[in-house]
């Protein structure tokens, strides 16, 4: 898909379909988020966690459930795989700004696949990854912690390109 319409046609999915991603289109994502730019370029700082297990997801879930009081939301939408960005200094903003720009491209690349994704935040900051015997079950190396995560999967209906537009975000021109 041309680079432009895959920019326009990115959105956020809140609904998927049951079926799984592919090695490859999990792969390709991963692929994508390894050329993000990273804060002063140190690569390993980072680590990606994909999350493709049905019982650890509905673990997280129903962890998410219990950690919130809000049994009515699924955090993960139904999603078939939970993409987690992790940092070894997860309070420093360099860390933050690179886990989003990973993310981002994992969209991105999302899209490009006619897959629908969404950015997590919620369970990253409200303590569900810290729950116990949750951070096990997700295999996420000692000395990460996770700063962004991503759902992705095939969503119900179809990504539509979205209008071209110079006006959503205020700006301005210093010449």
């Amino acid at each position: 898909m041309d680079f432009m319409k895959v920019m326009h046609t990115r959105q956020t999915t809140r609904s998927f379909q049951k079926f799984g991603l592919s090695q490859g289109q999990v792969e390709l994502m991963l692929q994508a988020g390894q050329n993000a730019p990273i804060s002063r370029g140190r690569f390993e700082d980072y680590h990606i966690t994909v999350i493709k297990n049905p019982e650890i997801l509905a673990a997280i879930t129903s962890m998410a459930k219990e950690v919130t009081g809000n049994t009515d939301r699924d955090p993960l939408y139904g999603a078939s795989a939970f993409f987690v960005v992790s940092a070894k200094e997860p309070a420093k903003p360099g860390s933050i700004a690179s886990a989003a720009a990973i993310v981002e491209n994992m969209h991105l690349q999302a899209t490009a696949e006619l897959l629908g994704s969404c950015f997590v935040m919620g369970i990253i900051m409200d303590g569900t990854l810290d729950a116990e015997g949750i951070r096990g079950k997700m295999g996420i190396p000692e000395g990460f912690t996770p700063v962004a995560g991503m759902v992705a999967g095939y969503p119900h209906g179809y990504l539509h390109d979205r209008p071209r537009t110079l006006d959503k975000i205020a700006n301005n021109i210093v010449e």
